[in-house]
């Protein structure tokens, strides 16, 4: 594991904003008045936030029924019960996950991922999505999951924080790259195709603060799958991927989600 960089309180990061929103107690002043200020834009933002971490439990559950069992999940965040090694090994104890966020905080709370089935295996890497190279080069992803065999990716509302301009879809697909055919991509992303005003100004918010975050349509948001093929029900908004009961409002989330298969 990487050395502990130093934890700057006094700039929001988005981990901790997202944990704000979440309820949870790791965060800092700074996280709070950004998570209010993107909020005042989109009053039903932490019930989005929690949106997302329902897809993440769905999704999880999805790829262990389909016989996916190995887990690389970027943009982990801050452990909240549960995490997605809990949810897969729930349904299957031997179930394995590496864990890669950039977050000093994370990295300081990363005993907690660690915790699992002992038929299991856990694993944190402290990494950047932007250096593919090097989550695929850490000894610790190698030791902990087999990528002769499907792994599901996951990145669950982590996309956002990365302009067009950067290419995101470059690194998810070294990712995916070095997967087993068979492997899965599971992917959330905000837009702002339900509600552009709001949307709009909850990404003025963050930018004042620092933080970029981007807004992906239909179309754009497809395109981060590259060359894996979309499952049913394809690219659709994040309350309506395969909900455990029929949500009230599809588009409650301003999100969109989607699981492809790498052939």
């Amino acid at each position: 594991m990487a050395n502990s960089p130093e934890l700057d309180t006094t700039v929001a990061h988005e981990a901790r904003v997202y944990d704000y929103w979440l309820g949870g107690k790791d965060n800092f002043a700074a996280d709070r008045e950004l998570g209010d200020a993107m909020t005042r834009a989109i009053p039903t933002l932490p019930l989005m936030a929690r949106a997302n971490r329902a897809f993440m439990e769905r999704v999880t559950r999805h790829a262990v029924a389909a016989g996916v069992t190995q887990f690389l999940d970027i943009g982990t965040g801050i452990p909240t019960s549960p995490n997605l090694h809990e949810v897969a090994q729930a349904a299957e104890p031997s179930a394995r996950a590496v864990y890669v966020d950039n977050d000093p905080l994370v990295l300081a709370h990363a005993r907690a991922l660690m915790r699992g089935h002992p038929a299991g295996a856990t694993a944190y890497v402290h990494a950047d999505l932007a250096e593919p190279e090097a989550i695929l080069a850490d000894p610790l992803l190698a030791g902990t999951l087999d990528l002769a065999r499907p792994v599901a990716l996951t990145l669950v509302a982590v996309l956002m924080y990365f302009t067009d301009e950067q290419r995101p879809e470059r690194w998810v697909a070294r990712l995916m790259d070095a997967l087993a055919p068979g492997s899965l991509l599971a992917i959330s992303h905000p837009t702002g195709d339900f509600d552009p005003p709001a949307f709009t100004a909850a990404c003025e918010a963050a930018r004042a603060a620092g933080i970029t975050l981007v807004s992906r349509d239909r179309e754009r948001f497809e395109a981060l799958f590259g060359a894996a093929t979309l499952l049913e029900p394809g690219a659709v908004p994040l309350a309506a991927w395969r909900p455990d009961t029929p949500p009230a409002d599809p588009l409650s989330a301003y999100y969109y989600a989607g699981l492809a298969r790498k052939d």
